[in-house]
């Protein structure tokens, strides 16, 4: 071989060495070179159809002048990895892309035209990126991927409103702070009566519109109960797909190092650990108010709850109902079938309840406790009649700090009267003793203190 070939084809070797890494660059670099991983197929199908179809992978999902790092031929060869060890079609981890690529020069600047840039996200709802900039929840760092994110297989990424509904709606009152209607829905004068539309009605009527409601302070609830459905709880079951049960599932309820560590990093979406919060209308209106009887009734078994846990009150020692000890609830004596004055369904507590977890004998021990109840709470109240006699004969002959020391004695021994009587003191019969007494003591020393009135 002549030295003039050698050269030659020494030259052309050192070329390709030269050439080829660059080469190979350029062409893991395209679009259609991640598409043709079996697993990137539906994310290239849906890049294809979606706005960005012009710009390049990499310029996203690499840092702007990540490109050509170490960092990203290291994270390019896991990505190898992860084609080669697998046969499915499912990309195993979330990607991240960086706001920075996001917000370059030639994209989306983060400048005031585009913080405060009213944006169409529905037909009713506008969008501004700077509000949300600026409030954001304990422990979160709202990134773009925080928000826009791949959730089908019809569209490349997409802001799903469920992740607007849990934001806004978790952990708020009904139209009240981050959750505030007027935040994203225009508060309009439209008429919400048929006789007003298309300008009818009848002369010198103001028509009802959401505007006058609200400033005669009529809730939203009245109308809207049923628009806001669920309340995002945390999935503690999900964690063990990434977690080991124990110490790392116990930390599940701390906002805010749920947040720092999942959505600040942007490691997960907010719905991989919270149930969906739902935010729509629905045909029947009445059936979440009908289901959910606390929404008309705020205290409804307040006084049998105070009987069966039986709580230190002042003059009376914690005495938990006898069952308590083995969590024994409503249903397990509440068995029979029957319907109340109303002739709506509900389950009454029988003998026969008592009977099925203890002995025929005890058959008779709720009638036993009904009867010494009530002759107690009877004598009671003859005690507090004649207590509330006296104060009122003393008006004029009393002092009057002594009155309104006697008044509260009244006050608390007709309290502890009313959880008998409203709660049913067979709930808790010892406890119920023990509160009558009570009351008793309170009601006898004001008969001894204004008797000689």
């Amino acid at each position: 071989m002549s030295p003039k070939y050698t050269k030659a084809l020494l030259a052309f070797v050192i070329l390709l060495i030269v050439t080829i890494p660059f080469g190979l660059e350029y062409y893991t670099s395209q679009p259609s070179f991640c598409g043709s991983c079996h697993i990137m197929k539906k994310y290239y199908a849906t890049w294809e159809k979606s706005k960005h179809r012009n710009i390049a992978c990499v310029e996203c999902h690499y840092a702007p002048g990540q490109q050509h790092t170490l960092t990203a031929k290291f994270k390019g060869l896991s990505q190898l990895f992860s084609y080669l060890a697998t046969s499915g079609t499912e990309v195993r981890k979330k990607t991240r892309i960086d706001d920075s690529s996001c917000s370059t020069s030639n994209c989306h600047p983060l400048d005031e035209k585009f913080n405060s840039k009213k944006i169409k996200f529905t037909d009713k709802v506008s969008y501004v990126h700077k509000t949300h900039f600026d409030k954001t929840i304990e422990g979160q760092k709202l990134h773009c991927s925080t928000c826009h994110q791949h959730r089908s297989s019809s569209t490349h990424f997409e802001v799903p409103q469920e992740n607007c509904f849990l934001c806004h709606f978790k952990n708020t009152g009904f139209n009240e702070g981050r959750g505030k209607c007027v935040l994203c829905h225009e508060m309009t004068d439209k008429p919400l009566q048929k006789q007003f539309e298309n300008g009818g009605g009848p002369a010198g009527v103001k028509p009802i519109t959401h505007k006058s409601l609200k400033e005669a302070g009529v809730l939203c609830t009245s109308c809207h109960i049923e628009l806001i459905r669920g309340n995002g709880d945390i999935k503690e079951e999900n964690c063990l797909d990434c977690h080991e049960a124990g110490e790392d599932l116990a930390k599940a309820q701390d906002k805010k190092l749920m947040h720092s560590a999942h959505v600040a990093k942007g490691e997960i979406d907010c719905h991989n650990c919270h149930t969906p919060i739902v935010h729509k209308e629905t045909e029947d209106i009445l059936e979440i108010v009908r289901s959910q009887c606390a929404l008309c009734h705020p205290d409804h078994h307040l006084y049998q709850k105070a009987l069966l846990t039986g709580e230190a009150v002042e003059g009376v020692a914690s005495t938990p109902g006898l069952m308590s000890r083995v969590k024994t609830n409503c249903l397990a004596c509440h068995t029979k079938e029957d319907t109340d004055k109303k002739g709506q369904k509900i389950l009454r507590g029988s003998p026969e309840a008592c009977v099925a977890c203890h002995t025929k004998e005890h058959n008779k021990m709720l009638a036993e406790w009904k009867t010494t109840i009530a002759k107690e709470l009877n004598f009671a109240k003859e005690s507090e009649a004649k207590a509330a006699q006296m104060i009122a004969r003393s008006k004029g002959k009393k002092q009057g700090d002594e009155i309104a020391e006697a008044n509260k004695a009244l006050a608390k021994g007709r309290h502890f009267l009313q959880i008998i009587e409203y709660g049913h003191g067979v709930h808790n019969r010892k406890y119920s003793i023990m509160l009558i007494d009570e009351a008793l003591n309170n009601f006898d020393e004001i008969i001894d203190n204004f008797e000689d009135e």
